[in-house]
């Protein structure tokens, strides 16, 4: 069972209100399938005076609770300002049997330096500007395609625990899709690292200010898919 591949992926390849650039507030519940068991998933974004909290909680249900959790929890806050959008904090726990991981990290764009912790072990790791997050980084691809930017992400760097990776981004354009919302035109994005074979796709619904309503994650010669089950604005 390769769970953890398509819930790292998921969390892969998202002011005191929002601007006309940035989706209302939302929670989206999303749900995948397979060898009997369900990987349950609900993402939410909301807005605070400066800035963007957004999380993730994702949870398996099936035989495998037989063996004990399995559940993944991130929470991300991103500054938003003049400057645009920059990743502040984020926050990553993950339950399985008999191992668990915690990590928790803070940016200072001051000095270009990521300090956090993971199962209380301290690190840092130099940041470069627009360096983001496995959340922030589908928040600013929905700005990008509400505002039309001319020249949208082509890569991106992401920081990963005590490390950074470079991503690429492709548009690979439009998709009419039938989901549990009805049918849905749809922008399609993929962000991949060749060197390791991952790639994770998502598909932007223009119709829902762009929220992604299904997400293809391939690992490992495999491709595990999420849909969209549930959408409420708040």
């Amino acid at each position: 069972m390769h769970w953890k591949p398509i819930i790292a992926g998921i969390a892969l390849m998202f002011a005191a209100a929002p601007s006309l650039a940035m989706p209302p507030p939302y929670t989206a519940f999303y749900e995948a399938f397979a060898y009997g068991n369900t990987l349950k998933t609900r993402s939410s974004v909301n807005y605070e005076p400066g800035r963007v909290r957004m999380s993730l909680d994702a949870r398996i249900l099936g035989f495998l609770r037989l063996f004990g959790r399995f559940e993944l929890s991130r929470e991300t806050i991103i500054y938003n300002g003049p400057e645009g959008l920059r990743l502040l904090e984020s926050h990553h726990s993950r339950t399985q049997p008999r191992r668990s991981r915690e990590v928790h990290t803070r940016i200072d764009w001051e000095t270009g330096m990521a300090e956090g912790t993971e199962n209380g072990e301290r690190f840092s790791v130099p940041v470069n500007d627009g360096t983001l997050d496995y959340l922030s980084v589908l928040l600013v691809i929905m700005q990008e395609l509400r505002t039309g930017v001319a020249e949208p992400l082509q890569s991106v760097e992401i920081i990963e625990r005590d490390r950074v990776r470079e991503y690429g981004v492709v548009h690979e354009g439009t998709e009419r899709l039938e989901t549990e919302l009805g049918r849905l035109d749809t922008v399609k994005v993929t962000r991949r690292d060749d060197d390791r074979g991952i790639g994770l796709s998502a598909w932007f619904a223009r119709d829902l200010h762009y929220v992604p309503v299904r997400f293809d994650y391939e690992a490992d010669g495999r491709v595990y898919v999420l849909n969209i089950t549930g959408l409420d604005w708040h």
